[in-house]
């Protein structure tokens, strides 16, 4: 039996009335991927020799965010102010100051986490958004874990080096080519 291990990052995502988890699970054959909702539960396996590209790239969640803490607590920064400055009673202190509580909890949580990004495994029939990889520090681990299986399956890859030879193309080489007419100079009739 092959032993498997899970790979760093998870997900909650709601999608219409549900809610699902995703994760992604390292085995010496192939790349799972699960999708739990409920009951229900969706399997996806990626062999390493048909996966062609992992593509992260940085999404606006955690800047969208930030802006969004930020600006509610300034806010109530602001009303907690005025309410001090008017000598409101306690309940309204208490009820600002958990507010400002709340969005300075959800703002320094999203910066200890890091940036967020948005992951992609390409493979040559299909694409599939990995959602449990949503954040680059647990993208950056996970491909580091993976990297080693693709590379077993499909051997390095070995960027092309640029050929100094002439290239025929159509019988005619690189060498002797005719430079293209300039738009300036029509052709004589």
């Amino acid at each position: 039996m092959l032993k498997m291990s899970r790979l760093p990052g998870r997900a909650v995502k709601r999608f219409g009335w549900s809610l699902e988890r995703h994760q992604l699970w390292l085995s010496g054959e192939y790349l799972l991927h699960r999708e739990i909702s409920g009951y229900r539960e969706e399997v996806k396996r990626y062999y390493y020799g048909d996966i062609q590209a992992i593509v992260s790239g940085p999404s606006l969640g955690f800047r969208t965010c930030n802006i969004l803490c930020l600006l509610v607590l300034s806010l109530l920064s602001l009303l907690a102010l005025a309410m001090y400055l008017t000598s409101a009673s306690v309940t309204a202190y208490t009820l600002v100051f958990l507010g400002a509580g709340l969005s300075g909890f959800t703002l320094s949580g999203n910066l200890i986490f890091g940036p967020t990004c948005k992951t992609t495994l390409y493979t040559a029939t299909s694409e599939a958004q990995l959602y449990s990889l949503g954040r680059r520090r647990s993208t950056e681990k996970a491909i580091a874990r993976i990297l080693p299986f693709i590379e077993a399956a499909q051997g390095a890859y070995a960027a092309p080096t640029p050929s100094t030879e002439p290239v025929e193309f159509g019988g005619i080489t690189s060498e002797g080519a005719v430079p293209p007419p300039s738009l300036e100079d029509p052709p004589n009739p």
